[in-house]
Parts: structure tokens; C-alpha cells; sequence
């Protein structure tokens, strides 16, 4: 006696045995002429990637926005003492 998996799988495993290579054919098929056809806006897109990294850059290098700290940052001291005190 079949239970209905077994013979729910039998089923499948019968049916239609080219149909999976015919669409890794097709897959194959459709990679390769992907591969090689350029396209016109290629040139176009890099010069939006190339802004649009430029514009985050730009962003970055302004620093975060928010509150602002609560203790305010330490000044930098200069390690050198001032020429005019040594006389």
C-alpha cells in the first residue's frame, strides 16, 4: 500500500524529466546573452555612482549632527612652549 507522499513523489519523479534541463538550458542561455550585451547607460551610471559616493563623502566628512555633548571637548594644548617666555 502507497501512502499519498510516496506516491506524490513517484509522480513528480516520473513526470517530464526535460523539463528541468530545458530551463537550465534557457537559464544558461538567458546568463550568456545577458553577459554579453552592454548597456548604452552604463557610462551614465558611472557617473552617478561616482557623484552620489562623492555627495556621501562630503556628508561624512561634516561629521554627525545631534545634541551637542553636554561637557564640551577638552582644547588641544601645544607641547612647544611660546618662543618669548624662554628670553
Amino acid at each position: 500500500m502507497k501512502t499519498k507522499s510516496s506516491a506524490r513523489s513517484a509522480a513528480t519523479s516520473r513526470g517530464r524529466p526535460n523539463e528541468s534541463s530545458a530551463a537550465q538550458e534557457h537559464f544558461r542561455r538567458e546568463k550568456e546573452r545577458r553577459a554579453r550585451r552592454q548597456a548604452p547607460e552604463s557610462d551614465l551610471m558611472e557617473a552617478a555612482k561616482r557623484e552620489y559616493l562623492a555627495l556621501l563623502e562630503a556628508e561624512a566628512a561634516k561629521g554627525k549632527g545631534g545634541r551637542p555633548k553636554k561637557k564640551p571637548a577638552k582644547p588641544e594644548t601645544d607641547e612647544t612652549p611660546p618662543e618669548d617666555l624662554e628670553e
